[in-house]
């Protein structure tokens, strides 16, 4: 058992926020009130997720551990760095205290979370959906591990030491994106009106990426074109080279379906495209509609 602890000796460091920079808390919240020059520290309890199958040693290495974190002051939030693997697939792992001093349950929601040096040079950033760690009590430490996939890692040689896992506290805004190739094609007032709506839709998900219908109609052919804004929520570019698509009416029927073929698309971190697919004639089951929405089939990957 010393042997585990010697290993998992906290080799990284910790970082701490102001609970209402990822909370929305309101007057009603059950917030330390703190006197000015009064000096409150607070160490969080240890809380291991209810769902997770822990040993009995590794609870008492982990126990061991928060009790050699620093105290946090009221209302924080903070991420205290323990370890750091690098992983077989090229992956790294980074373990980590998730603690709050907060007088009520935390739940926390996504996330953007950044791997720092000691030097200060990023390492790795990528959101994660941080509800997995379940509703945390009043003044709890739960231990997480946070996997960045080879994708999301910006250096290939990872510290053993110093290291720190922070929150991302910018204000990223998801913006338009305009593809070069449409340069030319819409007028300013469409790119504005594209742009309001990008702006006026509901926020996407960590990682997530969705699709929202604009406008469809029939060309001289008989062929079915549907704008469509292809929204990205992730840290990451996507790019689109094979995307199967179904177009339904407002009962749900399929209006066309097919598998398209892209150059491929790509969708910039945090970003909204617009564009045009068309679907022949011959694909399209349903002439006449109304209303409509375009969805990716079930089971089908991007």
């Amino acid at each position: 058992m010393l042997s585990s602890i010697k290993r998992l000796l906290q080799k990284g460091k910790d970082s701490t926020v102001s609970s209402s920079d990822l909370l929305q808390q309101t007057s009603t919240d059950q917030a330390v009130q703190v006197e000015e020059n009064e000096v409150v520290e607070i160490f969080p309890k240890i809380s291991f997720h209810p769902l997770m199958h822990i040993e009995d040693e590794k609870r008492y290495v982990y126990q061991f551990l928060n009790n050699e974190l620093s105290p946090l002051k009221p209302n924080q939030l903070s991420l205290s760095a323990i370890e750091l693997e690098t992983n077989d697939d090229g992956s790294a792992t980074v373990t980590a205290f998730v603690r709050n001093s907060l007088e009520k349950l935390v739940r926390l929601e996504d996330a953007i979370l950044l791997l720092i040096s000691e030097e200060g040079e990023l390492l790795a950033k990528k959101g994660f959906r941080l509800e997995e760690l379940g509703e945390m009590p009043p003044c709890s430490s739960r231990p997480w591990r946070f996997v960045f996939e080879r994708e999301y890692l910006l250096k290939e040689d990872l510290p053993e030491t110093g290291f720190e896992l922070a929150f991302d506290l910018s204000k990223t805004i998801h913006r338009l994106d305009i593809d070069p190739s449409w340069e030319g094609r819409l007028t300013e007032e469409q790119i504005s009106e594209l742009s309001n709506l990008v702006n006026s839709l509901p926020k996407l998900r960590i990682n997530e990426v969705s699709l929202h219908a604009l406008r469809a109609s029939y060309n001289e052919e008989g062929n079915l074109g549907v704008n469509i804004l292809v929204r990205n929520g992730s840290t990451q570019a996507v790019s689109l080279e094979l995307l199967p698509l179904e177009m339904l009416n407002e009962n749900g029927e399929i209006i066309a379906k097919g598998l398209f073929t892209l150059p491929p698309l790509t969708i910039q971190a945090n970003t909204s495209k617009p564009w045009t697919f068309i679907f022949p004639k011959e694909l399209v089951e349903i002439n006449a509609f109304s209303q409509w929405t375009i969805r990716i089939p079930e089971q089908e990957v991007i």
